[in-house]
Formats: structure tokens, C-alpha cells, sequence
């Protein structure tokens, strides 16, 4: 009887932990995702590029990190208030993600303390909307879309900086922010504890396009936010 000598004969490679395969799964799910949202920072970037320091309100991109308040914020900023103003506006439009946080905490609560810290600094929208109803290690799936969308929304806000002047007289603009919300929250729709919330802040934005993008955002956030938070019960 021979024995094959060769490294690595006889063996199959190690399995992918887990862990790993959700990461990856949710970074891939991002990434069409992203993709959807390019009309909102196309929206985002516009406004960028008007104001007096176009490179700090960018940078803001990764401190605010929603296409709505910072658009509030640049809104509140352009109309000659000051900062502190802008920055309250911003907190009150990110109220929503109270409610967000909120209907994660049971999978995250045996989460190492470094990874819920790391959880809530990427917390936005997109990446909820995808690990929603996710049974299969859903905080790594959530940190795999969280970690592209904390990459990716800066990346594309800074390049609709660069190409958003160019195309702030179309009139199509007013409607992007409408657009972009309803790609984020259509897989949304068919669950029941979300569907009403989400619904609402859609109606919300409609109603407010003739508003500027970051006042019609902000109406929709705190609308669909506030319903969120009154009619979710933990499972």
C-alpha cells in the first residue's frame, strides 16, 4: 500500500466560517443597493458643491451619514443659519434611528461590546432594510452591508459634488429624493411590522417634492420614524 506524500493530498479545504459567508452575503446585497441610492447623493452632492466649503460639508458625510439630514443640515445652512441649527436639524431627522436600533437590540445584545459600537456608528437605512427578517447570522450579514454603505455613500455623494452643478437646473432633480427613498423600502413593503411606517414616510416625500430635498426628507423621516417607534412590539 502506497501513501501519497504530496501536501495537501487526502485533505478538502477548511469550510468558510459562518460568520465570513454572512459578511460577504451582505456586502453583496449592498451593492445594488448603493446603485439605487445614486439619484439621492447625486441630490446630496448638488448641494455639496454650493456651499462655501464644499470639501468640510463632503467630510460630513461620514459624521452625518444620511442623505436626509445631511441634506437638512445643508439646507438649514444655506438659508444663513448657523451650525448649531444645522446640527439640530440633522439630530432630529436621524430621530428614526431610535426605532432602527431598537428593533435590532435583541440580536445584537450578545454582540461583543467593540461590534455594537461599531454597529451603531454605520447604522443607516439601507443596511437595516437588508438585515431585516435575516435568521442566518444576521450581524455578520448586517456588518457585510454596513461596512459597503459606510464606504460607498461618502464615494458617491463626493462624486455627485463633482458632477452635481452641472445638472442642478434639471427639473427631475426635485423628484430623486422620492425616487431613491422608494428603491430603499419597496423589499420593505411585504412586512407587516414595516410596511405601514415605511409606506407613510413614502407618501410623506411625494407630498413634500416642492419642499427642498432636505425639508421633504426630513418630513419623511420623522413621520415614518415616530409611526416606527409607536407601533413596534418585540417579537
Amino acid at each position: 500500500m502506497s501513501i501519497d506524500a504530496r501536501p495537501g493530498a487526502g485533505t478538502r479545504p477548511a469550510p468558510v466560517p459562518a460568520a465570513h459567508s454572512a459578511f460577504r452575503d451582505g456586502a453583496r446585497a449592498m451593492v445594488p443597493m448603493l446603485v439605487a441610492l445614486v439619484p439621492l447623493t447625486l441630490v446630496v452632492g448638488q448641494r455639496i458643491s454650493l456651499v462655501d466649503h464644499p470639501v468640510v460639508a463632503w467630510l460630513g458625510s461620514f459624521v452625518v451619514y444620511s442623505a436626509g439630514a445631511q441634506l437638512a443640515s445643508l439646507d438649514v445652512l444655506a438659508h444663513g443659519s448657523g451650525w448649531l441649527s444645522a446640527a439640530g436639524v440633522g439630530i432630529l431627522v436621524n430621530l428614526r434611528l431610535a426605532a432602527y436600533a431598537t428593533s435590532i437590540q435583541p440580536e445584537w445584545s450578545v454582540e461583543p461590546l467593540r461590534k455594537r459600537i461599531l454597529a451603531a456608528v454605520m447604522l443607516a437605512d439601507p443596511p437595516w432594510a437588508l438585515a431585516r427578517g435575516r435568521r442566518d447570522n444576521p450581524t455578520a450579514f448586517y456588518l457585510g452591508a454596513a461596512v459597503v454603505c459606510f464606504v460607498g455613500y461618502p464615494t458617491l455623494t463626493g462624486l455627485g459634488a463633482l458632477v452635481g452643478a452641472g445638472v442642478s437646473h434639471i427639473a427631475v432633480t426635485q423628484l430623486l429624493s422620492a425616487l431613491s427613498l422608494a428603491a430603499v423600502i419597496a423589499a420593505q413593503l411585504r412586512r407587516g411590522g414595516t410596511a405601514l411606517p415605511v409606506a407613510v414616510a413614502f407618501v410623506a416625500s411625494i407630498l413634500t417634492v416642492s419642499l427642498p430635498s432636505g425639508a421633504g426628507l426630513g418630513v419623511a423621516g420623522v413621520v415614518g420614524g415616530a409611526l416606527a417607534w409607536l407601533t413596534w412590539r418585540p417579537r
